[in-house]
């Protein structure tokens, strides 16, 4: 269950992230020209982020909870999943069109680290308020007793 959780609130933040970025950029670069996007963009989108928070969940669900692992593999598969995400990432900005030329898969290639970093940071928030949660549901109990 916690593993499905996971899943889905890495897609929500993941979605939300690059949604809020493409909300961002048609308001500032794109604003007073016909510039717009295909009806699925946004699905695939959703869909991305669906197989990214796949690959996380199954890679590094149990990174870090072993104590008898060594750092030196922890950082490997963190690597590892940095680059999956990435080729996943520009994968489907390819088969979608996300992106076009040079330019295009540079600034998708900046967008990614922006919002991989993000979610990193998203995540360590969700993590950090469900254990305040259990921490003043456990001194509640304590009180209690």
């Amino acid at each position: 269950m916690n593993k499905l959780k996971l899943v889905f609130e890495q897609t929500m933040m993941v979605s939300f992230m690059v949604l809020c970025y493409i909300s961002v950029l048609g308001l500032l670069a794109f604003r007073g020209t016909d510039t717009g996007f295909p009806w699925y963009i946004p699905g695939s989108i959703v869909l991305a982020s669906f197989f990214c928070s796949l690959v996380t969940v199954f890679l590094l669900s149990d990174a870090g909870d072993n104590k008898d692992e060594s750092p030196t593999k922890y950082y490997i598969k963190l690597i590892a999943h940095f680059i999956l995400l990435y080729a996943l990432i520009m994968g489907f900005g390819y088969l979608f069109y996300w992106y076009r030329g040079t330019v295009g898969f540079i600034i998708t290639s900046v967008v990614y680290v922006i919002i991989y970093a993000g979610t990193w940071v998203g995540t360590r928030l969700v993590f950090l308020h469900d254990d305040k949660i259990i921490g003043d549901a456990l001194d509640k109990i304590r009180d209690e007793e």
